[in-house]
């Protein structure tokens, strides 16, 4: 049914939830599980600090989203039992959303229906809503259990 499914994350509570549930699903199917991060970077920032600034900023973003991938097979031992993916990009986590989502390789979106607190929550918050309303595949949004 599901051959291949794309989960978004920003390493938040709900979000692990979402990886979860994606992973339960792709064992199901069979399908391949990519685990999908936007790191929000805006290149307005060239404004503020110079190319060099930003480039150290760029690699030090990498760095740490690379190692939160890695902290997530941890997390998530059902990793372990499927075959999946890393997908990461820098920018507006809505719009990369939807450009990765209309490559036309996904059957299925799942990504948690709140992100992150805080400043992150301004660019993560609204992202679910986003996406589902103008996903062109199957999306499931995840809620977290009380």
């Amino acid at each position: 049914m599901y051959k291949n499914i794309l989960v978004m994350t920003d390493f938040s509570k709900d979000s692990d939830y979402a990886v979860e549930i994606a992973c339960e699903i792709a064992k199901k199917f069979g399908s391949t599980l990519y685990v999908f991060h936007v790191a929000y970077l805006d290149p307005g920032f060239t404004v503020l600090i110079d190319e060099q600034e930003f480039a150290k900023l760029a690699k030090k973003m990498d760095e740490s989203v690379e190692q939160e991938l890695e902290q997530l097979e941890e997390k998530i031992q059902c990793l372990k039992e499927v075959n999946y993916k890393k997908v990461y990009h820098r920018g507006v986590p809505y719009e990369e959303g939807l450009k990765e989502i209309e490559s036309g390789k996904y059957d299925l979106l799942v990504l948690g229906s709140h992100g992150k607190s805080g400043v992150k929550k301004f660019f993560y918050g609204s992202t679910a809503a986003k996406l589902a309303r103008r996903s062109p595949i199957s999306t499931l949004i995840t809620r977290l259990p009380k």
